[in-house]
């Protein structure tokens, strides 16, 4: 299916929610993934072991909330389309999800750290007159690449996790990771058209200095859910 189709179903899902149940959680999203940035900022002139334990625990609280996002909108749209209760605002974030998650979380911040540190690195060398320059900014852009490439390869884990527990299967996290690697591939171009049809809606939220948000992100997280399902049942 085309960006086009998936925005419209998940449109059709969102007006299956609640805007007093939908509303909150784009609102929860929105502040988990501020509060460490104005924490970094408001600490960066009074960096410290304290400080910088601070705003890792905060990264890690904001992944979980934002996780738990993930696989609140993901039942929603189940709860949509096959019927069922409505799902617990919480429901990512149950014994089971948190350990599963935390183990992800961390391995997502050591694959990307690691790709970011090269981007760094990269940055550093256009500025030493030793380095062509030519050769940092091609090496720069391929290190963005790979990491909107990782990405998107790892967009569907979180939902994964989530399918495991709902179903009580024991499988290790890397397990976890790998099945949603696999149902990432080849599909990773449409996922990224589907993420770039949404651009227009991040200016306008910018403009709006981040309340729109409050609509856009549920909206965008019953896209992505979408096409989670459609790539199980390999329509994606």
């Amino acid at each position: 299916m085309k960006a086009k189709e998936i925005r419209a179903l998940a449109r059709e899902n969102l007006k299956q929610i609640p805007k007093k149940v939908y509303m909150p959680m784009g609102l929860l999203m929105i502040v988990a993934n501020i509060i460490p940035t104005v924490v970094d900022q408001a600490t960066d002139s009074k960096s410290g072991a304290g400080a910088n334990i601070i705003f890792f625990l905060l990264e890690i609280a904001a992944a979980l909330l934002t996780a738990n996002g993930y696989i609140f909108f993901d039942r929603w749209r189940n709860k949509s389309q096959k019927g069922g209760e409505e799902p617990n605002a919480w429901s990512g974030l149950t014994g089971q999800h948190l350990v599963r998650l935390l183990i992800y979380v961390v391995i997502q911040a050591l694959i990307i750290g690691t790709v970011a540190v090269a981007i760094a690195a990269a940055v550093v060398g256009s500025v030493i007159p030793q380095v062509p320059l030519a050769v940092s900014i091609i090496l720069l852009i391929l290190l963005v690449v790979l990491l909107g490439w990782i990405q998107l390869r790892l967009t569907y884990v979180v939902y994964v996790i989530d399918d495991d527990v709902r179903t009580g299967q024991k499988r290790s996290v890397w397990a976890e990771i790998g099945t949603g690697w696999k149902l990432t591939k080849g599909r990773a171009w449409k996922l990224l058209c589907l993420n770039l049809s949404f651009f227009g809606w991040y200016i306008l939220t910018a403009f709006t200095l981040g309340i729109l948000g409050i609509w856009l992100i549920p909206y965008y997280n019953l896209a992505i859910a979408e096409t989670y399902e459609q790539s199980k049942e390999d329509k994606y």
